[in-house]
């Protein structure tokens, strides 16, 4: 094989990776910079260790996150990943456990 041809070969892998990879990750890190610049009280969100919580209160850096009755958190405005599902919006799951039919004897 010509050295240009595997030159093309590898950058044409390089762009691939870009696309697949590393494309959707800034979209995503972007959208999650949005939602976290867009917080408002009464947001019910999700942090990065998986609890659930409703903003109470919003400064620079940080935001007060109410995760029972009565018991409030500080946490960095950062670790907000995603909005809580809504129950007129349910979370998507994709697992095959989901999509399995029931079988008759």
């Amino acid at each position: 094989m010509p050295p240009e041809l595997q030159f093309l070969v590898i950058v044409i892998a390089l762009l691939g990776f870009w696309a697949i990879v590393m494309r959707p990750a800034r979209l995503q890190q972007r959208q999650t910079a949005q939602l976290q610049a867009e917080l408002q009280v009464g947001d019910e969100v999700i942090i990065s260790a998986g609890i659930f919580g409703t903003v109470t209160a919003l400064e620079d850096e940080k935001v007060r996150l109410e995760i029972a009755p009565g018991t409030v958190v500080t946490a960095a405005r950062q670790v907000v990943v995603r909005r809580a599902p809504t129950a007129e919006q349910p979370e998507r799951h994709d697992d095959a456990a989901d999509h399995s039919t029931n079988e008759e004897d």
